[in-house]
């Protein structure tokens, strides 16, 4: 029985590890009919008086994209995802692809956020998110990209 367990634990982190580094392909309804779905990779750092959150959105717009601080201390990054192709081959035959998707990745912040400090800002595919650490106080919050 351990062993078996032993061995279904390691095959559940093994299938994360290979998750959190290559894409999950999923039928879809587009014209190549598989969308490559992410989870966006993160950077947490705790340093000072400050948590920062470094989130890799390459493609993804900064409308696109919601940050949003619960009452229980889980910070969650989500947004979505359009991509559409179109060129013309030799035969001067088109060919349109569209691919259209959905993210989301919540982590557990330190209790003592303050909402109201909460800053992030977006350039590049590069989602910054800073979490000041300091006073308590109940954190809900809806976050602006700036």
């Amino acid at each position: 029985m351990a062993l078996a367990r032993l061995f279904f634990d390691n095959d559940t982190d093994f299938d994360r590890m290979l998750s959190a580094r290559m894409p999950t392909y999923f039928p879809s309804s587009s014209s190549t009919g598989w969308v490559d779905r992410f989870t966006p990779k993160f950077d947490i750092v705790q340093k000072d008086d400050n948590v920062t959150v470094l989130a890799e959105l390459p493609g993804v717009k900064k409308e696109d994209v919601k940050v949003d601080l619960t009452q229980d201390g889980r910070l969650t990054i989500s947004g979505t995802t359009k991509e559409e192709k179109e060129y013309q081959d030799e035969a001067d035959v088109t060919h349109r692809e569209r691919s259209f998707g959905s993210f989301s990745r919540s982590i557990s912040v330190p209790t003592g956020i303050k909402a109201s400090e909460i800053r992030a800002s977006m350039e590049h595919g590069l989602l910054k998110v800073l979490l000041p650490t300091k006073p308590k106080e109940p954190a809900t919050a809806q976050i602006t990209i700036t």
